[in-house]
C-alpha cells in the first residue's frame, strides 16, 4: 500500500492554490520591492538604505518617512550645489577663452551638456521631497500608496537651481526682491538636452560679440529664419528663466542680440552665451 500523502487536492487544483498562494506573496512583497527600488532611484544607497530598511521593516511607516526625507533633502542640497558648480565651471572656462570664439567653448558646451545629469536628479529628489513632507501615516506599516514607497513617483514643478543665490534663497547680499535664480523648464532631462543644443546651434552662427552692461551682445548676419529662430528660442528660455533679459535688434547691418541678467547669475549668462571680456580681465 502506498504511503504517499497527497495534499491540496487534484494536480490541477494543486496548481491552482500553489498559484494563489504565490500570487499572495508577490503582492505582500511588492511595497517593500518598490521602496527600495524607489530609494535607489533617489541615489540612496549603503548605510542610508540599510538604515532605512530596519525601520521599513519594522512596520513604522512615520518613521520610514521622517528619516526618508532627512536623507532625501541632504541628497538634494548637495545635486543643487553640483549644477551650479558645473555652470560656473562653464563659465570660467568661457572667461578664460574670453571674447575670442563667436561661439562656446567645446569645453563649456560639455559641461552645459553634462549638467543635464544633476538637474534631472534634482527634479526627483524634489518631487521626493514634495511627496515625502506630506502628513505621515501614523504608526501604521508602509503600504503600496504611502509617500515611503511613492516618493520617487512624484510629479511636482521643477526648480533648477541656476546660481549660487538660488540654493539661499535669495540674492547673495541677502535680498529677496527680484525674478528667481532658478529653471522651472518642463519635459525633463530630454527638454534640458534639447534647449541645450538648440542654443549651441544658434551661438555658433554669431558673427562676434560686445561687452554689454551685466550680460554680453552677440551679432549675426541678417537672416529671417535666425530672427525667427532668435525669437522661439528667447520666448521659450523666459518661460522657465525669468531671471534672463533678452533685446533682439535688427537692422540693416544686422542682428544684435543682447542678453543680461542680475549680478548673482553672471556666471549663468557667460556658460551659456559666453563672454567678450579679455581673457584674464575678468575678476
Amino acid at each position: 500500500m502506498s504511503d504517499v500523502v497527497q495534499s491540496g487536492g487534484c494536480g490541477c487544483c494543486g496548481t491552482a492554490v500553489a498559484d494563489s498562494v504565490s500570487q499572495v506573496e508577490a503582492d505582500e512583497s511588492a511595497p517593500r520591492t518598490r521602496f527600495v527600488a524607489g530609494a535607489r532611484q533617489l541615489s540612496i544607497d549603503g548605510n542610508d538604505l540599510a538604515d532605512l530598511m530596519v525601520l521599513f521593516d519594522a512596520g513604522d511607516c512615520a518613521a520610514v518617512q521622517q528619516r526618508m526625507a532627512q536623507i532625501v533633502n541632504a541628497l538634494l542640497a548637495a545635486a543643487e550645489l553640483r549644477v551650479v558648480e558645473q555652470i560656473e565651471q562653464a563659465a570660467r572656462i568661457q572667461s578664460e577663452a574670453g571674447g575670442h570664439l563667436p561661439g562656446l567653448s567645446p569645453v563649456a558646451a560639455d559641461l552645459q551638456t553634462e549638467a543635464t545629469e544633476p538637474a534631472a536628479l534634482v527634479a526627483r529628489l524634489q518631487g521626493a521631497a514634495h511627496r515625502l513632507a506630506q502628513p505621515p501615516a501614523g504608526g501604521a506599516a508602509c503600504g503600496a500608496d504611502c509617500p515611503c514607497v511613492t516618493a520617487a513617483s512624484a510629479v511636482t514643478a521643477v526648480r533648477i537651481p541656476a546660481a549660487r543665490a538660488a540654493l539661499t534663497g535669495g540674492a547673495t547680499d541677502g535680498a529677496a526682491d527680484g525674478p528667481d535664480l532658478v529653471c522651472t523648464i518642463d519635459g525633463g532631462i530630454d527638454a534640458m538636452y534639447g534647449r541645450i543644443n538648440e542654443w549651441q546651434a544658434v551661438i555658433e552662427r554669431a558673427t562676434g560679440r560686445e561687452p554689454a552692461d551685466g550680460g554680453v551682445t552677440l551679432t549675426f548676419e541678417h537672416h529671417p529664419a535666425m530672427t525667427v529662430e532668435l525669437a522661439r528660442l528667447v520666448a521659450a528660455e523666459y518661460a522657465c528663466c525669468s531671471f534672463f533679459t533678452f533685446t533682439l535688434t535688427v537692422g540693416p547691418a544686422g542682428m544684435r542680440f543682447r542678453v543680461t541678467a542680475p549680478p548673482e547669475a553672471s556666471d549663468v549668462v557667460t556658460a551659456v552665451f559666453g563672454t567678450a571680456t579679455p581673457a584674464g580681465a575678468r575678476s
